[in-house]
């Protein structure tokens, strides 16, 4: 066993151990108590690195990397201050190909390479109807893939990987459910800023890790319909369908069955219903989500619009939204919910 302090003055340390007494800096994510999860620093563009037909280019900028080869080794600091450039593999005659680009972190004082190097480099993958990226050798960090096309189908594209470093505590953006899958070992109360959900911010939705489930404060919406209410009778919305494109979760409400949704979660809740008529009806009509959230309209109206802005649900609440209309005649129309959790 080694414990090691950053040293007072006059005593040295070795590269190694500024690694482990830093590693309280630096947030967690891969299940090493001295490592992390790899990644650029959180301002570095998707543009960083570019490709032609015959080169690609990665320009300056920095990033963590665990090389993972060890217990011990920790967080190793890279950066490059000028482009660093390299071939592309020319095109395949009839197949595309996706090649990559990554660091490959070589301490033959931890591992077996027989280096000390952090070189970048790039290896092509196998040409094929569809393509896939080479495997990522050890001790890497990948930069990004370019898929390249066969002879005569344009040029390569890039993309980069949009993985980034935060250190301990900090808020880290990831970018699908995939890149928030990379981190294996959450701790209680990390959050993470889902940039790919963005319905309710431009800068998208933070999510914390509550031991079990990423949690946050989306909403979702679901459609129901077309549908026939009698006048003058209290008449559920009928079968529910999520709109996946509207909604930032799938798990917080669910259809419990026809006209019910049925609520996960205890917590305030902004519930807003739309429901439109093939034509205007008369008399007092009104909406209501289980009887004790009630919204009353005027009539003559085509669509109806009412909002219940801080709505106290429970756990597992069964919510049964309905309608009334006052015209003489049965009336079609179609509905839609939209639920959001704000607190």
């Amino acid at each position: 066993m080694t414990i090691t302090f950053l040293a007072p003055d006059g005593v040295a340390i070795t590269a190694q151990q500024e690694r482990q007494a830093k590693a309280a800096l630096y947030a967690p994510g891969r299940g090493r108590r001295l490592g992390g999860r790899s990644g650029f620093r959180v301002d570095t563009p998707d543009t960083v690195l570019t490709a032609t037909s015959t080169t690609w280019t990665l320009g300056p900028c920095a990033a963590m990397i665990d090389p993972e080869a060890a217990t011990h080794q920790g967080f190793y600091g890279w950066a490059n201050d000028a482009n660093v450039t390299g071939s592309v593999t020319a095109a395949h005659d009839t197949n595309p190909r996706k090649d990559i680009v990554y660091i490959q972190v070589n301490d033959s004082g931890v591992d077996s390479s027989g280096e000390k190097t952090a070189n970048v480099k790039y290896l092509a993958g196998t040409p094929a109807v569809t393509p896939s990226a080479p495997a990522l050798p050890a001790r890497s960090f990948l930069v990004g893939t370019i898929t390249v096309p066969q002879v005569g189908g344009g040029s390569p594209t890039v993309e980069i990987n949009k993985t980034k470093f935060v250190a301990a505590g900090g808020l880290l953006p990831v970018f699908s459910t995939a890149d928030r899958a990379g981190i294996v070992a959450p701790y209680v109360g990390q959050e993470v800023q889902r940039m790919d959900l963005t319905q309710l911010s431009a800068t998208g939705i933070k999510e914390v890790w509550n031991g079990t489930n990423w949690d946050h404060f989306g909403h979702t919406e679901f459609t129901a319909g077309p549908n026939t209410a009698a006048a003058n009778t209290a008449w559920g919305m009928g079968t529910f369908n999520r709109d996946a494109t509207r909604s930032t979760d799938s798990l917080f409400v669910t259809v419990n069955g026809t006209d019910t949704l049925k609520v996960r979660d205890a917590g305030l809740y902004s519930i807003t219903m739309l429901v439109t008529f093939t034509e205007p009806v008369s008399g007092i009509s009104w909406m209501s989500i289980d009887g004790s959230y009630t919204v009353t309209m005027g009539g003559g109206l085509q669509n109806f619009v009412a909002t219940l802005p801080n709505v106290m649900l429970a756990a597992n609440q069964i919510l049964n939204p309905i309608l009334a209309h006052g015209t003489g005649s049965n009336r079609t129309f179609s509905s839609r919910i939209r639920i959001t959790r704000i607190a």
